[in-house]
């Protein structure tokens, strides 16, 4: 058994501090009579709070938390004295130092065994206690404690129409205690939330089985002295751009989670102002180019990228590639592993579109890269023969499970285009034309949103095409993560009318909710064969429209090809692709550099359908 570096700290968080100070004192009693070594650390408050007392000429309501204490930042007449404007970092130095000094109390008494420090206030507290903004230094410096921390248990102990109805839907004072708490714990790492609203020991006996599930998995883990290897992703599109918010990000996002298990993960990407983040365990760091547009935001991020590999210290970097150029040159600036992730490789589709010679740069970049991840097997025959030396995966992307309704199959209120707004390269215009054409009998719409250009390209081709007296093509905007599914479920088909795909996650979504897909035969697309899709020859407008119409008016068509579509979209799982990263990340960093040989040209991992 490998012998943990230290002793497992726990923090019990919450507004109640009672709940939280006697979640400690039990879980002391039931650790002990399991044979673990246990410090508890019972706080009483901040001691600035006990020894210096706010002057009520300085008091707001909810001190020292809530929005008074951060209005007064900006007002000196209320900041009072410099040390209680240095309260939020004294406090964060004195939970260090006192979980520092519980720590070698533990170890000394333990004696080479495992052992557990409980505290009844950890960062979590802190954090929400200042009301402290995310990018603020003492922020940061609770961040890092929390770091520290095995495991923070949330109690969740507020009124029933809490949990019932939802925050936002709750007023009063038991919200604005417990919103700021649960828009914390989505940012650290290591958070288990507790129902404690049940009796207090089974509220104990749920904390205790998340503490010694903590503790064993320390027993098996690697020896904790040797640091966690660092793995990079890199990719411009992220979450909150709002000029993309593609699957890119997504795809990203899992596979860092994933990785996350075994390595310390940071995910680069772009944004407005620069900053850091930990969300879910993974580190995000932003490069502040998204002020300069998204397309010469792009071109940034390609020209920064290298730089910023040279400043953060990593074992191996997965660079998902970003238009126009999508390789940054990365593996001559980094002596790690670098592996290119194709989820954006386009620079033939813009040549097409703009006549500017992007693939040269392309295929330029493109030999420099030793290990190489693309979407489709298609895909894969064209970077090999680009890079012959490389080492080409094909590993699909996935989607989440769910059972398949037999009784909505065949069902749908309407055609659905779903995805970013970019009218050229999703094929919007050809959609518009072959909708006018054929006229189903379904109305058409449209969710997404792209770059203020797009948009209101869009805007006029939908004016254009809709001149009846009842519209009949919607475009919706942007569609968050409820309102999609709610889109996907209800639709008859989706639509996918692209000029150019690395693979069409949204076709795979809506594969699973039991819908056939309407796409042009493209060879990037042809993961879907026989799994309830419906193709045209590339670009046939009138032949789409045909279909389109088809699948409109035929509800037992739709119901065949959704259940073959189902079926086939669960044999894409994030588990089994995500998977396939972690595998691909071990074999280059388990493995020496000069073993690290690409293995036979042509060797792929396909996702089986």
């Amino acid at each position: 058994m490998t012998t943990p570096r230290g002793p497992l700290l726990v923090a019990a968080s919450g507004p109640d501090a009672v709940g939280t100070s006697s979640l400690v004192g039990r879980l002391t009693a039931l650790l002990g009579e399991r044979g673990l070594t246990v410090v508890a650390l019972h706080s009483s408050g901040c001691f600035l709070c006990r020894r210096f007392p706010v002057p009520p000429r300085v008091r707001d309501t909810g001190e020292p938390g809530g929005d008074g204490w951060v209005r007064r930042d900006g007002d000196p007449k209320r900041r009072g004295s410099r040390l209680r404007r240095a309260h939020a970092f004294l406090d964060a130095g004195e939970l260090a130092a006192r979980i520092a000094f519980a720590g070698l109390r533990a170890r000394a008494r333990a004696r080479g065994g495992e052992s557990v420090v409980l505290t009844d206030r950890g960062p979590l507290d802190g954090l929400v206690t200042y009301g402290l903004p995310d990018g603020s230094a003492a922020a940061g410096l609770f961040r890092r404690i929390a770091g520290r921390y095995g495991l923070t248990l949330l109690v969740e102990n507020g009124p029933d129409t809490l949990r019932g109805q939802g925050w936002e839907r709750t007023d009063g004072p038991s919200t604005a205690a417990w919103a700021p708490y649960r828009s914390w714990s989505r940012r650290l790492p290591r958070i288990a939330r507790i129902d404690g609203q049940r009796a207090p020991s089974l509220v104990a006996a749920t904390a205790l089985d998340r503490v010694v599930d903590a503790v064993r998995k320390r027993e098996t883990a690697p020896d904790a002295t040797e640091p966690r290897r660092h793995v990079v992703l890199s990719v411009y599109d992220d979450a909150d751009n709002p000029a993309y918010r593609g699957g890119g990000a997504l795809v990203i996002a899992k596979v860092a989670h994933r990785l996350a298990e075994d390595f310390r993960v940071t995910v680069v990407t772009a944004g407005r102002n620069a900053g850091t983040e930990d969300r879910d365990g993974v580190r995000y760091v932003r490069i502040p180019v998204g002020r300069a547009g998204p397309r010469a935001g792009q071109l940034l991020f390609l020209s920064l990228l290298p730089l910023v590999a040279r400043r953060i210290r990593h074992d191996l970097w997965l660079e998902s590639f970003t238009p126009p150029f999508s390789t940054s040159f990365l593996p001559v600036t980094t002596g790690a592993p670098v592996v290119g992730i194709d989820q954006g490789r386009s620079a033939e589709a813009l040549w097409r579109r703009y006549h500017i010679p992007f693939f040269l740069v392309e295929r330029l970049g493109l030999r420099c890269y030793r290990h190489i991840v693309v979407m489709n097997a298609a895909d894969g025959s064209v970077v090999r023969r680009l890079s012959p030396r490389a080492d080409v995966q094909v590993i699909a992307n996935g989607v989440d499970q769910r059972l398949l309704d037999e009784n909505r199959l065949g069902t749908g209120r309407f055609i659905l285009f779903l995805g970013r707004i970019d009218t050229w390269i999703k094929g919007l215009d050809l959609l518009l034309d072959a909708y006018d054409r054929s006229a189903p009998p379904l109305e058409l719409l449209i969710a997404g949103s792209g770059t203020p250009a797009e948009e209101r390209r869009l805007a006029a081709l939908v004016a254009a095409h809709d001149r009846g007296p009842e519209p009949r093509i919607h475009w919706l905007g942007f569609a968050g993560p409820e309102r999609k599914r709610q889109l996907l479920r209800d639709s008859a088909f989706m639509v996918m009318p692209s000029r150019h795909e690395t693979f069409g996650l949204v076709a795979l979504e809506s594969m699973s909710y039991g819908k056939p897909v309407l796409h042009f035969d493209l060879p990037a697309l042809r993961w879907m064969r026989d799994g309830g899709d419906v193709t045209v020859s590339p670009f046939d407008v009138a032949a789409y429209g045909r279909r389109m119409n088809e699948l409109a008016t035929d509800a037992t068509l739709r119901r065949r090809l959704g259940r073959r579509s189902g079926l086939a979209a669960q044999h894409y799982t994030w588990d089994e692709m995500t998977g396939r990263y972690l595998a691909l990340a071990h074999r280059l960093l388990d493995t020496p550099a000069s073993a690290r040989r690409p293995r036979k040209r042509g060797a792929s991992w396909l996702t089986t359908r």
